[in-house]
């Protein structure tokens, strides 16, 4: 859970290919197409308030924020028969941060890693982008973050944060925001409520 911001998503069934971008803009074989959108026998997606919603022949369903936020559901007949980054699906949820090598991962971050691509996105964002994010990630390691830091240690967060913003910009406050606000729920989810915005932090009423 560590990486928080996703910043497209890429579906390939059969012959198709849809690529859901940032602000709901959708490609269907390269073209972007209006929504809402069909093409028989295979795809239907359209837009649900800011959610995009991917309806497929084979019962994977995807919805897309627009922005970073993903999930992805199938129906009960692909039981045992997943693999990644969304386990196994055989209602055994302690083997499924298994990696493409077969092994099982102690770590949540180890195995998320194992399936992603070897990108480096602050050696393509340049020195003084990734000087921009890691002095900007260093919040977590802050006062403001403090108390959950014995429960939810932020290294592998403040790793994560630096990699989010040199591939969405070092100074998107958006990206930073999610990957703020990604970590707060990790502590919420650890009983630490965090009353981490504020004005001049991804403000204090709208959600980031």
């Amino acid at each position: 859970k560590g990486v928080s911001w996703t910043k497209e998503v890429t579906v390939f069934l059969g012959d198709v290919t849809v690529q859901l971008l940032q602000d709901w803009v959708v490609k269907v074989n390269d073209e972007v197409v209006a929504l809402p959108f069909l093409k028989e026998s295979y795809i239907y997606i359209e837009r649900q308030t800011n959610t995009i919603l991917l309806n497929t022949n084979i019962g994977l369903k995807v919805l897309w924020s627009g922005r970073s936020h993903l999930e992805v559901s199938v129906p009960g007949s692909y039981k045992g028969h997943t693999c990644g980054l969304c386990g196994d699906f055989n209602n055994y949820h302690q083997d499924d941060l298994r990696m493409p090598s077969g092994q099982l991962s102690l770590s949540e971050s180890d195995f998320g890693n194992s399936w992603k691509e070897d990108v480096n996105p602050c050696k393509d964002a340049g020195y003084q982008a990734k000087k921009v994010a890691n002095a900007r990630c260093k919040i977590l390691k802050s006062a403001v973050f403090k108390p959950c830091h014995r429960v939810v240690p932020p290294e592998p967060w403040y790793g994560a944060c630096v990699y989010d913003l040199c591939a969405c910009g070092a100074n998107n406050d958006e990206c930073l925001c999610d990957t703020l606000e990604a970590y707060a729920g990790q502590c919420r989810e650890a009983g630490v409520i965090l009353q981490w915005r504020s004005p001049s932090l991804c403000g204090e009423q709208n959600k980031c």
